[in-house]
């Protein structure tokens, strides 16, 4: 298969996500702040874009570690500015993928961001993803488990367990790659103003690497619906990274993050967005 066509027919798939987010219908606003039980249903707020998204870093599995071995990846970008806003922003990203024999992987993802704007705390962004798979050729059978935190969204906690299958459509000597994933998922959301949701979801996975010479473009794409409600229930993520390798250690890398929940609390942003420069470190096989 001609890997042009794929990687056109991939952006056109991921555009078209991203450009369906924009267009979902509004729902009325309703009050938040107080405690409501678990429930299918909760306020819808506008977008907005003045807030960075955490999201795991686009290395996430992106190394098919061979044999028994380990890749280990770290990120880490900070800016400070002053005059006539003060702003503050720490962001650092983990990832790692541990090969136990020849079909058994463990890739982990760690992801924080902080930030402040003018001394008020706007950025506090923690989500941890572990997805132990099982690979035979091409398929992978994979469990989940996340936790996050967000001060953004007012998420005190977000837990989500699930399991799924991915297949990689194409592969070659040059580590390219187009992979699809399906997942089922269950969701238990605690949000600060005390709203708890508990939510099944489907979770689609578009993951993309490319590569030539020292540049390596990578990305991944989540569709997660609600099975409940669909229509009106869903979360849309992405994330790219550009990366130019410096060394055969570091690379530097410019990595954008988009992520859309159409439901949110009041108050809060439905969409956020990140654009990130910094060093990436690598090591292992």
């Amino acid at each position: 298969m001609n890997i042009v066509k794929i990687i056109f027919k991939t952006l056109l798939i991921v555009g078209a996500l991203l450009v369906a987010a924009h267009q979902a219908p509004a729902q009325t606003p309703a009050d938040s702040t107080r405690t409501a039980p678990a429930t299918t249903t909760a306020p819808v707020v506008a977008a907005s874009t003045n807030a960075a998204g955490g999201l795991p870093s686009s290395e996430f599995e992106t190394y098919n570690v061979s044999g028994q071995g380990i890749r280990y990846t770290a990120a880490l970008t900070g800016i400070y500015s002053t005059g006539t806003v003060e702003r503050v922003y720490l962001t650092t990203s983990h990832t790692g993928n541990l090969a136990f024999g020849k079909h058994w992987l463990l890739p982990a993802a760690l992801n924080f961001s902080y930030g402040k704007q003018d001394g008020a705390l706007r950025e506090r962004e923690l989500l941890g993803l572990l997805t132990p798979a099982y690979k035979r050729g091409r398929l992978k059978y994979y469990a989940l488990a996340e936790g996050e935190q967000s001060n953004l969204r007012a998420i005190a906690r977000r837990l989500v367990g699930g399991v799924g299958a991915g297949y990689q459509l194409y592969l070659d000597t040059l580590r390219n790659e187009v992979s699809l994933s399906q997942f089922f998922l269950y969701e238990h959301t605690q949000y600060l103003e005390g709203l708890l949701r508990e939510v099944p979801r489907a979770s689609t996975r578009l993951k993309l690497r490319l590569s030539k010479g020292p540049v390596v473009f990578t990305a991944l794409s989540f569709y997660q619906p609600s099975l409940q409600d669909f229509t009106h229930d869903y979360r849309l993520n992405s994330t790219s990274s550009l990366s130019f390798s410096v060394s055969r250690h570091l690379a530097l890398t410019a990595a954008y993050t988009y992520s859309y929940e159409s439901i949110a609390v009041e108050n809060r942003s439905s969409l956020n967005t990140n654009l990130t420069v910094g060093f990436t470190y690598s090591t292992g096989k």
